[in-house]
């Protein structure tokens, strides 16, 4: 039982440490919002990049275009969708995050069609380094050529299966803008803590019961200790 006790105060005080990080994010965040965007290719960009609003002028590539799988919006299974765009004027790319859209409810490997605007395009976004994975079992194989259905997305993986090189962030486009049916109605990034902090009282309350229960064996055994004690003297 004080085993017990350790394992769920020590799983308590994680789950505070994940509700400040969530609430630390969301401050950067929501400074972040109140600058503006730097345009990537022409400003320098700070370090670290994440959070950061950026803006890219490019061309979007479709055909190597890339549905990254078991993604949910509002409970609905889907994709995310994620386009590189040549940047103007230089010689370099970026992956950008376009949105979520829903998968074929008959075929799930089915993949939607995409609506890519032509010519060049001016984007708005957040820079991230990483983006969210999923579990995976087992180290998933090198994609084949015309396979656009990802677990999640790998930027060396990417450059291997594309032959294009990207900066190391990719871009959560903004809302609004481009028209293309793709929903970008993402989280922010406090959004948990409230559930983390939940679970920290869960967990807390499981240390607390396990620590009663400790107690209560700890007082019956030395009430047992001093009956037999007491028999023997007698």
């Amino acid at each position: 039982m004080a085993a017990v006790v350790a394992i769920t105060t020590s799983l308590g005080q994680w789950q505070l440490r994940r509700a400040d990080e969530k609430r630390a994010l969301q401050a950067r965040a929501d400074k972040a919002a109140q600058q503006a965007p730097l345009r990537i290719g022409r400003d320098p960009l700070p370090e670290p990049v994440d959070g950061v609003p950026v803006a890219v002028v490019g061309r979007f590539l479709p055909q190597a275009s890339v549905f990254i799988d078991n993604r949910t919006h509002q409970g609905v299974a889907g994709f995310h969708v994620l386009t590189p765009v040549r940047i103007t004027g230089v010689s370099e790319h970026v992956m950008v995050l376009r949105g979520w859209v829903a998968r074929d409810p008959v075929d799930r490997n089915r993949l939607p069609p995409l609506t890519t605007p032509d010519g060049e395009v001016t984007l708005t976004g957040m820079a991230e380094r990483q983006l969210a994975r999923t579990l995976e079992l087992a180290a998933a194989r090198p994609p084949g050529p015309d396979e656009r259905l990802w677990q999640n997305f790998d930027p060396a993986v990417f450059t291997a299966w594309s032959g294009l090189s990207l900066l190391p962030f990719v871009v959560r486009q903004a809302p609004g803008g481009v028209d293309d049916g793709l929903v970008r109605q993402w989280r922010v990034a406090g959004a948990d803590v409230d559930k983390h902090r939940g679970y920290a009282v869960q967990w807390f309350a499981m240390a607390a019961a396990a620590g009663a229960v400790a107690l209560y064996l700890f007082l019956s055994l030395l009430r047992h200790a001093r009956s037999a004690s007491s028999a023997r003297h007698a």
